[in-house]
Formats: C-alpha cells, sequence, structure tokens
C-alpha cells in the first residue's frame, strides 16, 4: 500500500471516529449519571411526580411523562395521515407544478427552526384563537416538525417507475385510488419507517414545547385542552436549577428520554432493514 494511501485511510478513519466521538461522550455522560438516579429511586421514577421546591427527594416523571406521551400520540394523529395523503399526491403527480412546488417546500420544512414554529404556533393558537398552553397546542407544533421528515421518507418509499405504476396501472383501466393503494402496499415499510424516525425527532424536541406547554411539573393532563408539561421542558428547567436533586431528576429523565428515542429509531432501522424495498 502507496504512503498516500495510508495517510488517505488513517485520515478518513480518524475523521470517522472524531465525528462520532461527541456522541458516545454524550451518551456515557448520560448513562452513567442517569443509572445511579434510577438505582437511588427505583421503578418510583416513573410513578412519581418531580420534586417541588424545599423538598430534597427524587419524586419522579409520571405527569411530564405522560404529558409527552399524549403530545407525541396527538402529533402523529396529526402528521401521519397528512403527511400519508400528501406523499401519494406528490408521488402520483410528480410533474405537476403544485407537486414540484411541494417537495421544495418539504425540504425548506426540514431546516426550518423549530423555535419558529414553536413560537408561531402560540401566537396563532394560543393567543390568536385563545387555547393557550395545552396538549392540544402542543402537539399541533410537534405535528408540523414531524410532517416534512414523514412525508418526504413516505414519497422516497413509494417512488416507483412511472411504466410500473401510473402509466402501466392506467393502462389496465385502474382508477386512481387503485393506484394509490398499490403504492401504499409497495412502499409499506417506507411509510411505517417514516412515521417512527418522525416520532422519534419530536419526542426530544425542546424548543417548540418551551412555548406550548407549562412549566408547572406537578399537574395531569386530563384532557387535550387541559395544561400539559413534558420530559424535554423539565429536564431544560430542571438541569439550570440551583437543587441538588433536581438536577438529579434532570439526569434521570435525559437517560429515560435518551432510551425511549434510541429504541424508536432502532426499530426504524429494524423496519427498514427487512426484505427488499418492494417486498
Amino acid at each position: 500500500m502507496r504512503v498516500r494511501e495510508v495517510l488517505a485511510l488513517t485520515l478518513t478513519l480518524a475523521a470517522t471516529v472524531f465525528m462520532f466521538t461527541p456522541f458516545f461522550w454524550i451518551l456515557g455522560t448520560i448513562i452513567y449519571k442517569g443509572v445511579s438516579v434510577l438505582a437511588k429511586a427505583g421503578f418510583s421514577f416513573l410513578v412519581n411526580i418531580p420534586p417541588l421546591p424545599g423538598f430534597n427527594s427524587l419524586g419522579g416523571i409520571a405527569n411530564v411523562l405522560e404529558g409527552s406521551l399524549l403530545i407525541v400520540g396527538m402529533a402523529i394523529a396529526i402528521a401521519a395521515p397528512t403527511s400519508l395523503l400528501s406523499a401519494i399526491y406528490i408521488t402520483l403527480y410528480e410533474d405537476s407544478p403544485i407537486a414540484r412546488l411541494g417537495r421544495t417546500l418539504l425540504d425548506l420544512m426540514v431546516e426550518f427552526p423549530t423555535i419558529v414554529v414553536g413560537i408561531s404556533v402560540f401566537l396563532v393558537f394560543g393567543l390568536t384563537l385563545g387555547l393557550g398552553l395545552n396538549a392540544l397546542v402542543a402537539s399541533i407544533a410537534l405535528a408540523l416538525i414531524m410532517i416534512p421528515y414523514t412525508t418526504i421518507q413516505a414519497i422516497e418509499a413509494m417512488r416507483v417507475p412511472k411504466s410500473m405504476t401510473y402509466e402501466g396501472a392506467v393502462a389496465l383501466g385502474l382508477t386512481e385510488s387503485h393506484i394509490a393503494k398499490i403504492l401504499l402496499i409497495e412502499g409499506r415499510r417506507g411509510v411505517i419507517t417514516g412515521v417512527l424516525i418522525g416520532m422519534a425527532k419530536i419526542f426530544g424536541e425542546t424548543a417548540p414545547l418551551l412555548f406550548t406547554t407549562t412549566t408547572s411539573f406537578n399537574i395531569f393532563a386530563n384532557s387535550p385542552l387541559s395544561p400539559v408539561s413534558a420530559v424535554p421542558v423539565l429536564i431544560y428547567v430542571y438541569a439550570f436549577s440551583p437543587y441538588t436533586n433536581w438536577q438529579q431528576v434532570a439526569w434521570g429523565a435525559s437517560l429515560i428520554l435518551s432510551l425511549v428515542v434510541l429504541s424508536i429509531y432502532l426499530s426504524a432501522r429494524l423496519s427498514l432493514g427487512k426484505g427488499d424495498r418492494y417486498a
């Protein structure tokens, strides 16, 4: 092997290690700090409410975990059908001006600052419409963030040569509803993967929730219109607090949140990796 080749291999390997080092350092720190908190608190960490000022106990994250699950679930209910229908239209009519504009806007939405999404949703739905800070408003913000990821993945999953779908199906006398059904069957794994990737993306989002949820961590959500908080917001507030036990709760919550997001992402990768794309 030549010296240049050895040098190139060494540089690329070093760059690869350098790229992943921060991730493993962050993950290792979260595991080290979080495991000690969970070992001390036990299962009660998942069923108790966070500690209030003046209390030295660890408490738990029950209500904010419930809030996160509620918000993410509602966001999926909004984003999944919207993304699926949009993806079908863009795939069927990819040469139309609306479809081309839609794909361009999707690429733009992926890069759009999530904090701007959060404050915009708060100003429109929270203030203008008078809904305040609740699960519905928070789920709308997360749905807007999730839609481009899910839609783009669904488009890529359903994209096959036109001779195999639209033109061929029309020649056989099939209606557009039948063609859409064929696209869904062909790209079902990719569509499911897109939903899981979008879910993993929004589960850990913090910026939009700072404007759409409450920082009262001792309440449970009774309905979609009731005030609610979430795990990322608790981590943000408790991590900067002067109380040692609050900081410990933030580490424990960070570990739980990381495990949830990593589990969703691994599920998405396994779903995408099973069989070929059109199996």
